[in-house]
């Protein structure tokens, strides 16, 4: 089995005449393109071609950190503008470990979820929003999804092993 792509980003405008390309990330630490050696772009993971990274850097763009890529094979502004709102991954195994108590995103997709104490499931997340801050949507049988704010005060534990979240909800959150 090969190991899986993750998405770190998604191709902007070139930047500069040499190739260079703005990345706007879909990782909550941009700073994790500096540890890669290579990078996959296509419109989807099973279909991106593997490109060596010769440089990255980083840009603040209205409030938000944009990496700058420089890809072997991209080599003018031509060739970065036709990268243009195509994805960018990375192999599992070329991002640095995930330190204690982290879980890739995609990881939580799947995962049962619970309420603290009684153990009641609540449903299954099945998609993951960013934004302000990150929200889990979780598949109820029979009911609307139920959308959970991941935040420590409402998701007590995440055990990857048994693939369940526990939250401790507020009243009305989930109804």
């Amino acid at each position: 089995m090969t190991d899986p792509l993750l998405l770190m980003g998604y191709f902007g405008r070139a930047h500069g005449v040499s190739g260079e390309v703005k990345v706007f990330p879909e990782t909550d630490d941009p700073q994790r393109f500096l540890a890669l050696e290579r990078v996959f772009v296509g419109p989807s993971a099973d279909q991106a071609r593997s490109y060596a990274v010769e440089s990255v850097r980083f840009q603040m763009l209205k409030g938000r950190t944009i990496a700058l890529l420089k890809l072997a094979g991209i080599s003018s502004r031509e060739d970065a503008e036709a990268l243009r709102r195509v994805g960018v991954y990375a192999s599992q195994a070329d991002l640095p470990p995930l330190e204690d108590g982290e879980v890739y995103v995609h990881d939580l997709i799947g995962m049962e979820v619970v309420e603290e104490g009684g153990g009641e499931v609540i449903g299954v997340v099945c998609d993951v929003l960013e934004g302000a801050q990150r929200l889990l949507v979780v598949a109820r049988t029979g009911r609307p999804n139920a959308l959970i704010p991941d935040v420590p005060e409402i998701v007590v534990d995440v055990d990857v092993d048994r693939r369940r979240i526990t939250v401790d909800p507020p009243g009305g959150l989930i109804e």
